[in-house]
């Protein structure tokens, strides 16, 4: 409904200003009975002398509508991957670089301030921007309901004001924004990344056939970026959405960021531990950390990387702690801290795929399908089962709290949150609210989760877990390691076969655990 109204200034001079429908600040509670102006409508004086409603708490079981966006939280997530990189990769490093081993030998010393200076240079804008970024988001509800005793003229702050036809009572809440989380399906995600990287690698085969001309490399310039962009994320993506799916535990989608952020923020310290403070303990111990077929390589792959990555994760849970409501949620928020280590680390990973030049269209495939089916969700489970016994843990060692936006769903039961929300697409049509959300059992694929009666037991001491994490994460990387050195002198088929064989020997047995404690995590 549109109105004018007409005010006459001290000067005389007529003001008109054209009145709209108030509703929230974006546009989604109730809208009738009043209309909002914004700007200099009125005199100073007019709007000095009447007092401003006061803002309130928000009425329990109040519904926000929230539009429908599966790949915002995508976007979103690929943002912060490259400003936690610069953080964590460039700045951090270079930080400690310049302070205990500039020449990046392992050994200790020399330093090199100028490099310590970039380096914080570096990490007062990407702390500047990751702190804007992740500012609390608040909704501000403005709500009229028609009474007697009400007014058609109110205040809200002093450059806005309400007006309606008929008397209303006028409340104002601040909310905090608590939109669920929505992924996109699992399966959608799934052909993105194995179509993107077909595609990417059909695109690469040019260079290596003929080599590097013109054409091969304007055609490897144009896909070399999303290429990297669907490798490296998708699959963590893919696995993300499929955990979430098949949980069902009521999340926001701001708490699900922080999770895969957390995980992304842990990498920060394994990095400096496996890049700085391991090589310079085992160089000082006279053992040699730069040749890969060495003892002391591989004590940094199947010693320092296991211990130092597993216990900075378990850290990264402990800083959620106050979400943790039960075993079940600690698996979640422990696997998806995992999948948040996994993509800043996949990002490495992915990127030196390329540096193999003419044949990355070999080493591309390779090492984006080998990582996302085998180091992003091992990543994950192993962190899950860290999470799993801290939330055993902190379970019975504290009372139940309930955070705003979620609540713990029992069984067969329908859960009723603190802040009611409702999806709607762009049509205006109604497709998920919290009501009805968690009403239906969520049937996991034989496949991928067996019986009870064939599930493993989890610890539920945190330090048995912990302990239980490492020793997975040291035989995967130790293994791996053991047979690259036995193999590295024999033929060159028995070294293929190493090297595709064993690979999928992990992807099964990985298989095969994940199936076993998903019941466990999951009951």
């Amino acid at each position: 409904m549109w109105e004018k109204f007409e005010r006459q200034s001290r000067n005389d001079d007529c003001l008109s200003r054209l009145l709209f429908i108030s509703v929230t600040s974006d546009g989604r509670t109730e809208r009738d009975l009043f209309v909002s102006v914004i700007g200099y409508s009125l005199p100073v004086h007019i709007m000095q002398s009447m007092p401003a409603t006061p803002l309130t708490p928000a009425p329990p079981g109040l519904t926000l509508a929230h539009p429908s966006s599966k790949w915002k939280v995508v976007r979103s997530m690929l943002g912060f991957v490259f400003l936690v990189l610069i953080i964590v990769q460039v700045s951090s490093i270079a930080i400690f670089a310049g302070i205990l081993d500039s020449d990046l030998d392992g050994d200790l010393g020399p330093s090199n301030p100028l490099l310590t200076i970039f380096g914080s240079l570096c990490l007062i804008p990407c702390v500047i921007g990751f702190t804007f970024l992740r500012r609390p988001k608040l909704t501000h509800v403005v709500r009229g309901t028609e009474s007697v005793f009400g007014l058609t003229f109110n205040m809200i702050v002093p450059q806005t004001a309400i007006q309606s036809s008929q008397p209303i009572l006028v409340e104002h809440h601040l909310v905090r924004d608590s939109s669920p989380l929505e992924m996109p399906p699992g399966k959608h995600l799934w052909w993105l990344f194995f179509g993107g990287v077909f595609i990417s690698t059909i695109c690469m085969l040019p260079m290596m056939i003929f080599g590097l001309n013109i054409f091969t490399g304007l055609l490897m310039g144009l896909i070399a970026i999303p290429a990297f962009i669907i490798g490296f994320s998708t699959p963590v993506f893919a696995w993300w959405s499929t955990l979430s799916a098949y949980f069902g535990l009521p999340t926001t989608r701001r708490l699900a960021e922080w999770m895969l952020i957390a995980g992304m923020v842990s990498a920060l310290p394994a990095i400096l531990i496996n890049s700085f403070f391991s090589p310079i303990i085992l160089n000082g111990i006279g053992l040699d950390t730069a040749d890969p077929m060495s003892l002391g390589y591989g004590m940094i792959l199947f010693l320092s990387a296991p211990i130092g990555e597993e216990i900075c994760k378990a850290a990264a849970i402990l800083a959620l702690a106050r979400f943790v409501d039960s075993p079940r949620r600690g698996f979640q928020i422990g696997f998806t801290v995992g999948l948040g280590f996994a993509l800043l680390e996949n990002f490495t990973y992915v990127l030196t795929a390329f540096g193999a030049g003419e044949y990355s269209a070999i080493s591309f495939p390779f090492i984006t399908i080998l990582r996302g089916i085998s180091s992003i969700p091992a990543h994950g489970l192993w962190t899950g089962i860290s999470g799993y016994a801290i939330g055993w843990y902190l379970t019975t060692r504290k009372p139940r709290v309930t955070q705003q936006g979620y609540i713990t769903a029992p069984e067969n039961t329908v859960p009723v949150t603190n802040q009611p929300w409702v999806l709607m697409n762009d049509s205006g049509q109604i497709v998920k609210q919290s009501a009805t959300e968690f009403s239906q059992p969520i049937l996991v694929p034989r496949w991928m989760c067996s019986s009870r009666e064939e599930a493993f037991t989890l610890p539920k001491n945190p330090f048995y877990a912990i302990g239980l994490a490492i020793l997975f994460h040291s035989f995967w990387n130790g293994s791996s390691w053991f047979l690259g050195v036995l193999f590295n002198d024999v033929h060159w088929f028995i070294q293929i076969v190493y090297i595709l064989g064993w690979p999928i020997f992990l992807i099964l047995a990985l298989w095969q655990i994940t199936r076993r404690i998903l019941p466990t995590a999951l009951s």
